[in-house]
C-alpha cells in the first residue's frame, strides 16, 4: 500500500524540476518464496510484517538546466553552450528492516530482539550529475555527449549490516562474553593476540554492506 505525490516544473527559462515523494507500506508474510519454509514449521503464520524490500519513505528531486541552441554565453561570435545542460538527481531513501538480534557470534547471531524485520537501517542519500551537450552532424546524425558521476559525494551508504550489533563494521563478536574468552584463551595460550585481532577486522569488513562509491562516465550516444 502506498501513494504517490509528484511535482512537476516544465522547463521556465532554463530551468525544469521533478519532484517526487513516496510512502509505502510493503507488508505480508514472507519476502521470498522461501520465507514461509522457515517461519511454518510449526504453525502456519499469518502475522503481517515488513517486507525485505519495504521503503518507507523515498524523496526524489531532479533539477535541470540547459541552453537551447538559440541562448546560452558567446565567445568569438560562437554560443559555446548551446544545446548543453546540467541535471542533479538527489535520492533520499528510509532504511529497510531486518531482524535485531543478540549474543553475537562470529560473523552472525543468535536469539532474536522484538519482531522479524522490526528494526531499520539507516537512511540513505544519493547525489547524481550529469552534464551533456548535443551536436548536429548532418541532416540525419546528432551526436550526444556526456559526463556522469554518481554518487557525486562518494558517500558511504549502509544497504546491509550485523543484525546483533547494529553496525555494518562490527559484528560486536570481540567485545561480547564469548569473544571476550577467546581473547583471553589466546592469551593463556601465548598467542598472537593483536594479528587475531588484526585478521578478524579484515574478516568482518564486507564491502557488500555499504553502496558503491563515487564513478565517472564518459560516453557518446548517436541519433540517428
Amino acid at each position: 500500500k502506498g501513494f504517490t505525490f509528484q511535482y512537476d516544473l516544465r522547463r521556465t527559462g532554463n530551468i525544469s524540476a521533478n519532484l517526487n515523494y513516496t510512502l509505502q507500506f510493503a507488508d505480508g508474510t514472507g519476502s521470498d518464496s522461501q520465507s514461509n519454509e522457515s517461519l511454518n514449521r510449526r504453525n502456519n503464520i499469518r502475522n503481517l510484517i515488513p517486507l525485505n524490500f519495504d521503503e518507507r519513505h523515498r524523496f526524489t528531486a531532479s533539477i535541470d538546466y540547459r541552453y537551447d541552441d538559440k541562448s546560452g554565453p558567446e565567445l568569438f561570435g560562437k554560443k559555446i553552450l548551446s544545446n548543453f545542460g546540467v541535471n542533479l538527481q538527489a535520492i533520499t531513501v528510509s532504511g529497510r528492516p531486518y531482524s535485531a538480534r543478540t549474543t553475537p557470534t562470529r560473523f552472525g547471531s543468535t536469539q532474536l530482539v522484538g519482531t522479524l524485520n522490526g528494526a531499520r537501517k539507516p537512511w540513505n542519500f544519493t547525489l547524481n550529475l550529469r552534464l551533456d551537450k548535443e551536436f548536429t552532424i548532418n541532416n540525419s546524425l546528432g551526436l550526444n555527449v556526456y559526463f556522469r558521476v554518481s554518487n557525486l559525494l562518494d558517500t558511504r551508504n549502509i544497504i546491509n549490516l550485523y543484525s546483533a550489533s547494529g553496525s555494518a563494521e562490527s559484528d560486536g563478536f570481540i567485545r561480547s562474553k564469548n569473544g571476550q574468552d577467546v581473547i583471553r584463551e589466546l592469551q593463556n595460550s601465548n598467542q598472537n593476540v593483536e594479528a587475531y585481532l588484526a585478521s578478524y577486522q579484515w574478516a568482518e569488513t564486507n564491502p557488500n554492506f555499504f553502496s558503491l562509491p563515487r564513478r565517472i562516465y564518459l560516453g557518446a550516444i548517436f541519433d540517428f
